[in-house]
């Protein structure tokens, strides 16, 4: 009869035989999906190939770089453009904010106008009803009007931004030549 070392010697060399056999499966599996996965690329590398290589696909590849290369160079004007725009409006802060005002002003003089206009025009009693109902429509000042009122706002807001700015840039530019 074995003793007890004995039986756990002869269990952990079975343990080890049977791990070193699963290695080595599991090594003869990994070597033959590496070669499957070689193979797979260069079959993918030589139909990629074939692709440029065909004539409809570099015309299309070169028009592609084309279209790429006018893309960039319109943007690059249009942002050069915009940054001169930029710097004349700065460098003329003052004209800006002065025309932003005026038509800010007139917008809000009109958006009174309308406003009041759209009070007395608003349908009242029947009238009111019937446009609620869907079977007149409301008249167009009493539509328009709100329009009118947000763009009033909108102008109004640029306007107060483009006085401040403004003041900012007359005050920097005070400070700056005191500096000198």
């Amino acid at each position: 009869m074995k003793t007890r070392i004995e039986r756990l010697s002869e269990l952990a060399a079975n343990t080890a035989s049977l791990a070193r056999r699963n290695f080595s499966s599991a090594q003869e599996a990994a070597s033959k999906a590496s070669a499957v996965a070689l193979a797979a690329g260069k079959s993918a590398q030589h139909a990629i190939g074939d692709a440029i290589d065909h004539e409809d696909t570099k015309a299309a590849f070169t028009k592609v770089k084309k279209l790429a290369t006018a893309a960039t160079s319109e943007a690059k004007k249009l942002s050069d453009r915009v940054v001169l725009k930029v710097k004349a409006a700065d460098e003329n802060h003052k004209e800006v904010a002065e025309k932003v005002e005026t038509v800010s002003m007139g917008l809000g003089i009109t958006s009174g106008v309308v406003a009041a206009g759209a009070a007395l025009a608003a349908p009242t009693g029947l009238g009111a009803l019937g446009v609620a109902a869907g079977i007149t429509s409301a008249p167009l000042i009493v539509t328009v009007a709100p329009v009118i009122m947000v763009a009033a706002t909108v102008t109004g807001v640029v306007s107060g931004g483009a006085y401040f700015y403004s003041k900012w840039k007359s005050r920097q530019v005070k400070d700056d030549s005191e500096n000198k």
